[in-house]
């Protein structure tokens, strides 16, 4: 195939998609997987050169993209042992199902890479179940593992079956063995954070890994999540209510509330506190807390007194900011508007989760 585009031309997803003649979505996996190398643009869009795109045309091996998307049927109560062991994978979303009904509604709206079904005695799930998802055209690619603590049959047609040791967590091992799903790759924490003057916490790689993968950074503004931080300022009656999301060196407002500017250097955050700990934090007094007394934003305009914000999460519990409010003079929040807070909070985890961050923030 010959393109009319010059070797050394720089092309978008789509433009390789039609020179390799697939969809773009599997373009995008290529993209993603690091079959086809690229880059990202300031404003957030794929970029690559059509000499690689060319070669991977004449590439005599398979190329296979890992799994990305992963569902798990399995009780409820042993959701956060599935969602701690695919935490650990290269795996950029994962569903949670505690009933056969409910997966069956999940994998008609978005077909997964890999169902994972936990079961003591599948002959207990309702009857030809997996043998009719074997038998949709649309799930012929679906890996389906079966996982259980006790020997099973294998079914009638081909699944990975894994059994689960009782006294260890083996989860994330035994997937990685039997499935093309493999450990993060997580790049070692820059030379910059390690030496920071502010704390950074042991799974920071995999937190800054999570919020690059959120697409948040830079992206469009949302009017629910807006509604959200006004709320905040009002119930809380706090003039700064922010969203942030805390990258290597920035500390970036996705919304904004009393506060002009779009971002700050991350030393500056008193967010890089909150994205520690699994809850609520308050710094009643910025300027007499030693941690934040030559802040240039408490000593200094905007002079900023008071601080309160609960972690923003993804789907996997990697903190990627928080829902917080400022004030310029001393104070405390009472139970009732911490526990205001952390709800909000929570509301802005699910709206983030529910979102599309496809497209970037207008400059």
């Amino acid at each position: 195939m010959k393109s009319s585009l010059s070797k050394s031309s720089i092309i978008t997803t789509a433009q390789a998609a039609k020179i390799l003649g697939v969809s773009p979505r599997t373009a995008q996996l290529w993209t993603e997987s690091g079959v086809i190398p690229t880059w990202k643009t300031p404003g957030g869009h794929r970029r690559m050169f059509e000499e690689d795109v060319v070669a991977v045309l004449h590439r005599s091996d398979d190329i296979v993209v890992k799994p990305r998307r992963v569902l798990v049927l399995a009780p409820s109560g042993r959701h956060s042992a599935w969602s701690h062991a695919l935490a650990t994978l290269d795996v950029t979303d994962v569903s949670l199902a505690a009933d056969p009904v409910t997966a069956a509604v999940m994998l008609g709206a978005t077909v997964p890479d890999v169902l994972i079904i936990e079961a003591q005695d599948l002959h207990a799930l309702p009857g030809n179940f997996l043998a009719t998802l074997r038998g949709i055209a649309l799930l012929s690619r679906l890996q389906i593992v079966i996982a259980s603590a006790a020997p099973q049959a294998a079914p009638d047609f081909p699944a990975t079956v894994i059994h689960l040791q009782p006294a260890t967590d083996n989860l994330g091992e035994e997937l990685t063995r039997h499935t093309q799903l493999q450990p993060l790759r997580v790049q070692p924490l820059p030379a910059a954070l390690r030496e920071a003057p502010f704390p950074v916490a042991a799974n920071e790689p995999r937190r800054l890994l999570a919020v690059h993968r959120s697409g948040l950074l830079d992206s469009a503004s949302e009017a629910a999540l807006d509604h959200l931080t006004q709320i905040a300022a009002l119930s809380l009656g706090a003039p700064v209510a922010l969203i942030t999301v805390l990258n290597e060196d920035r500390q970036w407002f996705k919304s904004k509330v009393g506060l002009e500017m779009a971002d700050t250097p991350r030393s500056w955050a008193f967010c890089n506190y909150t994205v520690l700990e699994s809850g609520f934090q308050e710094f009643p007094d910025l300027q007499a807390d030693p941690r934040f007394a030559d802040n240039p934003a408490v000593k200094g305009a905007p002079h900023f007194r008071f601080y309160a914000g609960t972690p923003v999460t993804d789907d996997q519990g990697y903190a990627l900011g928080s829902l917080c409010v400022i004030d310029t003079e001393p104070r405390q929040l009472n139970a009732v508007q911490k526990e205001i807070l952390d709800r909000l909070a929570s509301l802005v985890t699910a709206e983030i989760a529910r979102g599309s961050r496809g497209q970037t923030r207008p400059r």
